[in-house]
């Protein structure tokens, strides 16, 4: 937990949700996520975490939420193989998604109400830290906003606005 962080009121609060791909088998356990991603997502996520990590239901599955806060001009991308990278970055406020091109048809209806009223933009099309192509959708927050992805029987990828 970042204790600065949390002490830090320009900081941008965020839920990141994200599917909670454990399992367990007595003393065995295997993370889906962690084998994606090659690293354990809340070792990444530290710097950024103001709280702990916690499970909750929703429809479909459980997802695990990451309490963070960001600073203007931080975030992070991570590498996901063979799909590019996905992360997330604070631009003077708006908070800018970086997705993989092919997560682009599930992206983009997800914020299609705020790219026509003007709280969103995007898809922005670049390439990625890792020389393949990733999307960019810059999303001015709301208190209490918050935008998922379902993922079927998985639960779901998604951003809450704190307050």
């Amino acid at each position: 937990m970042n204790a600065a962080l949390r002490a830090d009121p320009a900081a941008m609060r965020v839920n990141l949700t994200v599917p909670s791909t454990a399992v367990r088998l007595g003393p065995f356990a295997f993370d889906g996520l962690k084998a994606l991603l090659g690293v354990d997502l809340a070792d990444v996520l530290s710097s950024l975490m103001i709280g702990p990590k916690f499970a909750r239901p929703v429809l479909g599955g459980v997802v695990d939420v990451y309490p963070l806060a960001i600073p203007d001009g931080e975030g992070l991308t991570i590498p996901i193989k063979l799909f590019g990278e996905i992360g997330f970055y604070n631009l003077h406020s708006a908070l800018v998604l970086v997705v993989p091109i092919a997560a682009m048809d599930l992206v983009t209806p997800q914020l299609a109400a705020e790219i026509a009223s003007g709280d969103a933009a995007g898809p922005r099309v670049r390439a990625g830290s890792n020389g393949g192509h990733v999307a960019e959708y810059a999303v001015r927050l709301k208190p209490g906003m918050r935008k998922a992805v379902p993922l079927g029987s998985f639960g779901e990828l998604g951003v809450e606005a704190g307050a």
